[in-house]
């Protein structure tokens, strides 16, 4: 930079940590730093494989050459000792299989991006086998340019841009058309540092020149590599987990582990996005660091005289590094992190603090009184159930009472929608739900229903918003049965409130149906983080051990 420093503010307080290979969680990443933090983790994965990688090949010529000297000059009493004097635990450089780093990614777009970054890192001299493959494979989609004149189609086109463009800028960049967002892969990753001469077959550089192998130096990265002989893996959890397990023959819900052994031996495992996994499915990340640093089941292939002690005594975990990303705390996250961190150099948490007026509440538009409503519980396995008794013997009886419609309930938890779709059911209310598993003909009729008001409560799941982005109209009322994961979804949701209500329409209504707008958010003292996002890291503490239940924002 101008000011001669070489990391960013950010980068200098995670740099020790990271550099003493100390476990971290960082809980504050965003797209103004994501760059920055993909940077610095980048380049320590880099300098692990390639310092690790550059000891084990000089452990080995100098191995050889004693090996030659003895074998050479047998008479030689001292000459045939060089290798017990120079001590065994020297020649300890590796684990028992080749893989050092695990890198989790939710989608190809995602880990594309960060494959890219490691090269740029590498420099021009780097070297890349199957480049045009991985682009292929993980990069962009390729989009179709067949010059069309059809104004219909160009119609078409300019609405799904703004459509796109309405869902903002962090879904485009996971699920937009210009980014692939397949999360079923896996990808080996060798790096051999030094490289003074290979075959002959062409590869490209990463200027994208090609190069036919004859003397080239630095580094030769190899995508698609097989696993047992790379040196990082790169993959989703459910792309992991399909290599990692099977179906059991006697009951198919039970899930077996099969070959986990190229896993025993990892130095580093990172956790990227990890707020955008657990939307996916949190526990296919508990299942893979599960399999991490277990004694390899075939030893065939080992060389135990080069195996570092920790991993023979079953200590790998203790040594091995765990950094999981986040742009926020959840407490999945933090029960694993808590679980899996076990490193000898300690932890590193990083926290943002939430000023109250950098608070998502403080975007909300629309003019209407936000309700908060605790709920009382004991403990952490009752939430669900007490605001399921909450929400039936306080708030249902009123909706029904006052035959309230255009009624909008935003369910975080898929159990939770469960839960109050039978309760719904039971009590014969009429209503629909847009789930993330409905069908886009179920979710486009339950839509119109609600918007014309003939259905008077719509049940609207987080994970639904979060992969589609609705923009749900007709909503008068809103209930948040738990707060949002991610803060922009509070203001997002309450937004939408009388959105494509008209005048005309709202005054064929009766008066119950005209009644001013509200929302009401149920919440326990264990939805802490959610709150302290959305209302500010000061007015959580009040909402959660205030005297009061119920506090009001206008």
């Amino acid at each position: 930079t101008a000011e001669g420093n070489v990391f960013s503010p950010l980068q200098m307080v995670l740099y020790p940590a990271v550099s003493r290979y100390a476990d971290v969680l960082l809980t504050m990443e965003n797209r103004q730093n994501r760059d920055e933090i993909s940077q610095l983790l980048s380049m320590h994965v880099l300098d692990h494989v390639l310092t690790s990688r550059t000891r084990v090949q000089r452990h080995n010529r100098r191995i050889k050459e004693l090996t030659a000297s003895s074998e050479s000059q047998t008479a030689n009493a001292d000459n045939s000792t060089d290798l017990l004097d120079e001590g065994d635990d020297r020649w300890r450089d590796q684990g028992y299989t080749r893989p050092k780093v695990l890198v989790l990614f939710p989608t190809r777009g995602t880990c594309w991006i960060f494959v890219k970054q490691m090269i740029r890192l590498l420099g021009d001299a780097a070297m890349v086998d199957n480049m045009d493959r991985f682009d292929e494979e993980y990069g962009p989609p390729a989009m179709s340019e067949d010059g069309s004149d059809d104004e219909e189609e160009d119609t078409a086109r300019v609405r799904r841009k703004a459509i796109l463009k309405q869902k903002g800028p962090e879904w485009n960049e996971l699920f937009g058309d210009d980014v692939n967002d397949d999360d079923d892969f896996k990808l080996g990753m060798s790096l051999t540092p030094n490289v003074v001469k290979s075959a002959g077959k062409k590869r490209r550089n990463v200027a994208g020149n090609a190069d036919n192998g004859s003397g080239a130096s630095g580094v030769s990265v190899k995508l698609f590599a097989e696993f047992y002989r790379s040196d990082i893996i790169l993959s989703s959890p459910i792309g992991l987990k399909m290599v990692t397990t099977k179906k059991d023959d006697d009951d198919e819900d039970e899930e077996t582990p099969t070959d986990v052994d190229f896993l025993s031996s990892i130095d580093i495992c990172l956790v990227t996005r990890s707020d955008v996994l657990l939307m996916q499915n949190w526990d296919h990340v508990n299942g893979v660091l599960d399999c991490l640093n277990q004694q390899p089941k075939q030893i065939s292939d080992i060389d135990f005289s080069r195996v570092r002690n920790y991993f023979l005594e079953g200590q790998g975990a203790h040594w091995r590094q765990l950094i999981l990303v986040s742009s926020f705390a959840d407490p999945h996250i933090l029960s694993t992190f808590r679980r899996h961190s076990k490193n000898v150099e300690g932890q590193l948490k990083i926290k943002k603090k939430i000023p109250s007026d950098k608070a998502s509440i403080c975007d909300v538009m629309v003019r209407v009184k936000q309700v908060f409503q605790r709920v009382t519980c004991q403990s952490v396995t009752e939430v669900g159930s007490s605001r399921l008794r909450y929400f039936s013997d306080h708030v249902l009886p009123k909706l029904m009472r006052l035959k309230q419609k255009h009624t909008l309930i935003y369910i975080q938890s898929y159990f939770d929608f469960v839960a109050v779709r039978n309760l719904l059911l039971k009590r014969e209310v009429d209503f629909v739900s847009v789930t993330e598993y409905a069908r886009i003909s179920e979710v486009s009729r339950g839509r119109a229903r609600f918007l014309q008001g003939r259905k008077d409560i719509m049940l609207y799941t987080g994970r639904a918003h979060f992969f589609l982005r609705h923009k749900i109209k007709g909503a008068r009322h809103l209930i948040f049965f738990g707060l949002p994961e991610y803060p922009e979804f509070y203001p997002a949701v309450v937004n939408m409130l009388n959105e494509g209500l008209s005048d005309k329409v709202q005054e064929e209504e009766d008066d119950v149906s005209r009644m001013p707008m509200s929302s009401l958010a149920l919440y326990s003292k264990f939805d802490a983080h959610q709150l302290e996002r959305i209302v500010g890291t000061s007015h959580c503490d009040r909402l959660v051990r205030g005297e009061k239940t119920s506090y009001m924002f206008c």
